[in-house]
């Protein structure tokens, strides 16, 4: 059943439909070129083109009943192949879009530009269903190599591991990005300190979906109240905030408000 690749009609023995990911199967990757292309001008037209209406008119049928019945602000997981209807849908509704720094929404990019993201966006460098960004710098070398100098702007032979340094420049790209939110797994802000780097970067992931045995079973290896005690890592972790300008109250509004607090106190005094 897995490497099926068109799936009958059950109400018509002579209709079949493309099987969602049908590269995936044993079955496509058999087939001669001339099919191979045949098989995903239809898949893409299926999916991705000839049910667009469906897929609008159900997201306009269904969002705003989940939008109105909660004040939480929605986010879109809008990642990867989507309907052309999605965007238009997502801004029609006021939904902010994910993006995912090696997951770009352009698909002439390999790695998305944190600071040419629209403000209607949450932007991370990981989330919950892939690997961290510790794991991911280890997986390809390659693909590190690519980054290095695309991302980093730099010729030189970047590190296997994602160092400290490293980490703390990619999470100030995103903290300093025009989104909305910038949103960060524990994981990756743990990647700020040498200290918190001994367990291996592959155990880090919480979910990997590919795979059912692993599900959420990521549990973090330092207690809340060391991290509570380790000063320079909320200190490096405050200064990146208060230096993208994400800081509330605003550090010069919040002196301003203390002086006057203190000049009241003072006033009372006399």
């Amino acid at each position: 059943m897995q490497n099926i690749v068109l799936i009958r009609d059950p109400e018509h023995d002579k209709s079949f439909y493309p099987r969602f990911n049908l590269e995936d199967t044993s079955s496509f990757r058999d087939l001669d070129d001339h099919s191979k292309n045949v098989l995903k001008r239809f898949y893409y037209d299926y999916y991705f083109h000839r049910q667009d209406k469906l897929w609008r008119q159900n997201a306009l049928k269904t969002l705003p009943a989940l939008l109105n019945s909660s004040d939480m602000l929605a986010c879109g997981e809008d990642l990867g192949l989507i309907p052309a209807c999605v965007h238009p849908v997502m801004q029609e509704l006021g939904l902010i879009g994910l993006r995912i720094q090696r997951m770009p929404s352009e698909p002439d990019l390999e790695f998305g530009i944190p600071s040419q993201y629209s403000y209607m966006t949450v932007c991370a460098p990981s989330c919950h269903d892939c690997s961290t960004l510790r794991a991911w710098w280890e997986e390809d070398e390659e693909r590190r190599h690519r980054f290095f100098k695309s991302v980093i702007g730099s010729d030189d032979l970047p590190p296997s591991q994602c160092v400290p340094d490293l980490a703390h420049l990619i999470i100030r790209q995103h903290i300093e990005s025009p989104s909305m939110w910038a949103i960060f797994p524990l994981q990756d802000l743990l990647a700020l300190k040498e200290e918190y780097m001994t367990r291996p970067a592959t155990e880090e992931t919480i979910n990997d979906p590919t795979n059912p045995k692993h599900y959420w079973r990521y549990r973090v290896h330092v207690t809340m109240e060391s991290l509570i005690k380790d000063k320079e890592l909320k200190t490096t972790i405050k200064d990146l905030i208060q230096g993208s300008g994400r800081s509330y109250p605003h550090i010069g509004e919040a002196e301003r408000q203390l002086s006057r607090e203190t000049a009241a106190l003072a006033l009372g005094k006399q």
